[in-house]
């Protein structure tokens, strides 16, 4: 019975295009990896609307980007996964984003706020020793991966949901979190509506503008559950 739920378990999750510590784990020998917190496993996935963005990137001719732009964004979210480690804090997913990425934290809400910010700021701080490593140290592509470093900082200083600028005003100003998510669906829409006039070019940015919108829309319809959540639970 314990080998048919195993081998179950294993489909489920190769079905789902993850990949598993707990897998890994199986297949080299039942070594603990090193990923694991709390005794569970962290999965590791690509959203599937990296696709279209990465094609996007090859079909320009810019392939040498989208290879910066993908190693960028797996420093990225590193930044967030060893801040929620240094907190003590359980991961039980990490999906990779066109903006960067997203961590699964079951009731982050309930964290203590300072450990809500200190994980927010995870990703931004990574990239910046990233942007400092790249300028300090002369490396090929150097002015690549410093622009890459710039932009992806930038994008995601901006206090638009569910980028990081914008999940760090939420944490700071609860009270306007669902004012924010409209706010966020207009500006995502219009620099996507605006991204449109400037194709083939800027096709990723049209693919990451309408990528958070829709972001968005899904925090909007799903708002009536987090509120039932938090009245449960209580709310920091």
């Amino acid at each position: 019975m314990a080998v048919a739920a195993a081998k179950r378990r294993r489909g489920e999750l190769s079905s789902a295009g993850t990949i598993s510590a707990s897998r890994a784990s199986a297949e080299s020998g039942g070594k603990r990896p090193f990923w694991r917190i709390r005794d569970r496993s962290l999965h590791i996935r690509l959203h599937p609307v990296m696709i279209p963005f990465l094609l996007a990137i090859i079909a320009t001719g810019n392939v040498s980007v989208y290879a910066v732009i993908l190693g960028s964004l797996l420093v990225h979210e590193a930044g967030h996964l060893i801040a929620a480690r240094l907190t003590g804090t359980r991961v039980q997913r990490c999906t990779i984003t066109p903006y960067g990425g997203e961590i699964d934290i079951p009731l982050f809400s309930r964290l203590p706020q300072k450990d809500r910010l200190f994980i927010v700021a995870g990703g931004p701080v990574a990239t910046g020793i990233l942007l400092l490593l790249a300028i300090g140290f002369p490396v090929p592509g150097q002015p690549l991966i410093i622009s890459v470093q710039l932009v992806l900082l930038l994008l995601n200083l901006l206090p638009v949901l569910p980028l990081d600028g914008g999940r760090a005003l939420a944490i700071l100003l609860p009270g306007i979190r669902y004012s924010l998510i409209l706010s966020s669906m207009v500006f995502s829409a219009a620099a996507g509506a605006a991204a449109l006039f400037h194709l083939p070019g800027a096709a990723p940015y049209v693919f990451l503008s309408f990528f958070l919108f829709f972001q968005n829309v899904r925090h909007w319809r799903l708002r009536k559950y987090e509120q039932a959540v938090e009245r449960l639970h209580g709310k920091y």
